[in-house]
Parts: C-alpha cells; sequence; structure tokens
C-alpha cells in the first residue's frame, strides 16, 4: 500500500508541475506569487515546483526592473529557450514535413519531402529516408530532444499507432515501429485532427470558449463537439462520424454528383460537399477545364467565385447550405456559441461564411443563440499543430515524469 501513496503522489506532483509550466507559458513572464495566485498552490509549493522546473531547464527567472518603483529588481518566470527541443513531423497526402523547434514553437530547421504517388507505394521506405535525411542535416542543431510528435492528415487504426487511410490509400502501418529506430526520446502519435482541436481550443480561435463545434471539409469530413471544454463522445475519439448524415437537395446541384449510387447513399453529406464531390461539379459546370483531380481544381473553383462566376457561386452556396442544414441541428442540440472551420474552400470566405451564417440564421430553432464562426487558426500542415501535442503532454505531466529535478 505504501508503494500505491508514493505513485499516486508522484502523479499529482506532475500534474502541477504542467500546471506551473502551462500558467508561464501562457504570461510569458510572471513572479512567484502571481503563480501562487492563480494556481491556488500554497508559497512553499510553487518555490518547490519552480526549482524543480529551473533544474530541468524548462523554465528560467528573469530580472525585470521598471520605471515606476525603485530599489531591487523584481524576479520573473520564463520559459527557457536554450535547452529542450522538439521534433514535430506532419505526414499529408502529398507531402512529409518534419520540424525542429524551440519550445516556444520557434522554428530552428524544416524541411519538407514530397510524397508522390510512386512513393506512396513504398511509404516505410519514404518516411525512413526522409528522417534520416533530416536528421543528417540537423544533427549541430538537434540539441536535447524532449519528444517527437507525429501528426497525421488521415487516419489512425484503434490501436493508436498504425496508420490506416492517408488519402485515398489504405495502409496497415506500424508509425512506432517507423520511428523508434532514429529517436531515444518519447514519440506521440496523432491524427492531425485531434491535435488541431487541442491548439485551436488552448492557442487559438476557441481560446476562453468552451461550447465549441469543430469541422473539417476537405477531402473528408472531420466533427468534434465540445461542452464546457469537454468532448460529447469520450476522451479516446474526439471525431464525430457525420457522413453519412442525409440532407435534403436546396439546388439542382444536388442530383449532379455520384449518379453512379443509390439515392439514399447520394443523399448523404459525404457525397455532397467533400473534394470527390466538388471535382464533378466542377467538371459538369466547366467543361472546358482540363485540370486533374486535386488542390488546383478546388483552387480553381474559389477563384472563379471569387470573380464573380455564377457557375463557381453556385458550387460554393451549395456545400454552404449542406453543411449548414447539419450544423443547425447539432446547435440545436447542443447550444453550441462557436463554430471553427477549417477547410480549403476558405480561399472564398468572403463568399463561403457569410451563406453559411445566413442559412443558420434563418434556420436556428434557438432564437437567443448567437453563434460566431470563425476560420482555423492554423493551417494542417503548421508545424504548431503538431507541437500542440507536446504540450498536452507537458500540462498534464506525462512528458515530465523522467525529468531528475
Amino acid at each position: 500500500m505504501p508503494r500505491v501513496k508514493k505513485s499516486l503522489s508522484d502523479s499529482v506532483k506532475m500534474q502541477q508541475l504542467g500546471v506551473i509550466y502551462r500558467l508561464i507559458e501562457q504570461f510569458e513572464l510572471i513572479s512567484r506569487i502571481d503563480l501562487s495566485k492563480l494556481s491556488g498552490f500554497a508559497p512553499a509549493s510553487i518555490t518547490e515546483l519552480t526549482r524543480q522546473l529551473i533544474q530541468a531547464e524548462f523554465i528560467m527567472e528573469r530580472t525585470v526592473q521598471t520605471n515606476i518603483v525603485r530599489g531591487r529588481p523584481a524576479i520573473g518566470l520564463c520559459l527557457s529557450p536554450f535547452y529542450w527541443r522538439t521534433i514535430c513531423a506532419t505526414l499529408l497526402e502529398d507531402s512529409f514535413e518534419i520540424t525542429l523547434c524551440e519550445l516556444d514553437d520557434t522554428i530552428v530547421k524544416q524541411m519538407t519531402f514530397v510524397l508522390t504517388p510512386e512513393k506512396q507505394q513504398d511509404l516505410p521506405h519514404f518516411i525512413h529516408q526522409s528522417i534520416e535525411h533530416f536528421l543528417q542535416q540537423v544533427k549541430q542543431e538537434s540539441g536535447k530532444l524532449l519528444a517527437v510528435s507525429v501528426v497525421v492528415a488521415g487516419e489512425l487504426h484503434h490501436k493508436g499507432q498504425y496508420l490506416s487511410k492517408l488519402g485515398e490509400q489504405q495502409y496497415d502501418l506500424d508509425l512506432l515501429a517507423l520511428f523508434q529506430p532514429h529517436f531515444s526520446c518519447p514519440i506521440l502519435i496523432n491524427e492531425s485532427f485531434e491535435t488541431w482541436i487541442f491548439a485551436e481550443s488552448n492557442l487559438g480561435s476557441a481560446i476562453n470558449c468552451h461550447n465549441v463545434l469543430f469541422l473539417q471539409l476537405d477531402d473528408v469530413i472531420n466533427m468534434s463537439v465540445l461542452i464546457k471544454g469537454e468532448p460529447v463522445n469520450s476522451a479516446r475519439y474526439t471525431r464525430m462520424n457525420i457522413n453519412k448524415v442525409a440532407v435534403p437537395p436546396f439546388s439542382e446541384l444536388h442530383d449532379l454528383t455520384n449518379p453512379h449510387l443509390s439515392e439514399i447513399e447520394r443523399h448523404q453529406l459525404y457525397h455532397q460537399v467533400t473534394h470527390h464531390s466538388i471535382y464533378q461539379l466542377v467538371d459538369k459546370l466547366f467543361p472546358q477545364n482540363q485540370l486533374i483531380n486535386g488542390e488546383q481544381k478546388i483552387a480553381f473553383v474559389c477563384e472563379q467565385a471569387n470573380k464573380g462566376n455564377e457557375n463557381a457561386i453556385k458550387i460554393i452556396y451549395h456545400i454552404a447550405d449542406s453543411v449548414s442544414y447539419v450544423l443547425m441541428n447539432l446547435i440545436n442540440i447542443f447550444s453550441s456559441e462557436k463554430i471553427i472551420i477549417s477547410s480549403s474552400l476558405l480561399s472564398s470566405k468572403d463568399i463561403f461564411l457569410p451563406r453559411l451564417q445566413q442559412k443558420l440564421k434563418e434556420n436556428l430553432l434557438l432564437d437567443n443563440l448567437a453563434v460566431s464562426i470563425a476560420t482555423s487558426h492554423y493551417a494542417w500542415n503548421s508545424h504548431i499543430v503538431a507541437s500542440a501535442a507536446v504540450k498536452k503532454h507537458i500540462y498534464n505531466g506525462d512528458l515530465l515524469k523522467n525529468l531528475k529535478p
């Protein structure tokens, strides 16, 4: 029994260290007195906790001399940029980006490796070569690695470390086994949607907002609902599956996509608003275009909409109307106050967002509920999204367990 008690005490101490680190990061420069007030910890505890963080070189003391008060300079605490570093790796459908950065997200070295369809056929070899090349370039700069954060703009298997889908390709790839031979520090593997939510909630567009809908709308649909700062489904699975939600036809474009599907399937949200449906609409409304399916075709429809092309605007409106129908129902259920959207269609946000806001306002049942719409603060390939996973595990104390005070 005494050993169990000690383990619990250590766990609580790690969480307390995480709380103190988070406050110092938030305020950039803060005194021990203010830390005690904000955290609720006793001054003696603050002294001990900050001593451990200083010895572990996570934070440092800094003198502050003001012009208002004479005498001895005040001592404040701030993050230490001189020791710990992290590697953030983002695996996208067409690229693999690796970044060496400081704890404050300052980039030390960043490299992007193009992932062609041919290289996708031997993804393990491509990842291995990319890591090797990057480490050779930063050999003299890597310093002390706290952790490696790997985020995937795809789907992970329920086991967590296995890649199951990237773009249209299916895999059964153990990512942890690929990265472990190269690093001796902890390796964190997450879906980018999960880390994006944490980044937006703690660092970006959803700060201080606890009832939020998060929507990613691209080649996939990802949705998450936060109530009082927590996912409604579970702590393990933050993504909700709304692919098969049926949407009524709002325009003649509704029946132009996926004619090979049954009527029931064709009405599903996934087959109306994702990239593969937009490609079909572009080809039918712009038969002269010779663009291949991909980012260029999405950029084309956004560019044409921004120029006032009626057919392009019809496509944008069709997407906004269909999405607003689903959002309307979710907002009526969860009383969400804010919607955070990440989408490639935001290149024409001055058309897409006002239409979305208009349809929500027309159809919401809760007349007294004001819902704001905000765009994502961070791009999917931003190293800050990958870095958010490291911060999460510092805040909860997981990455502080093996540090020697």
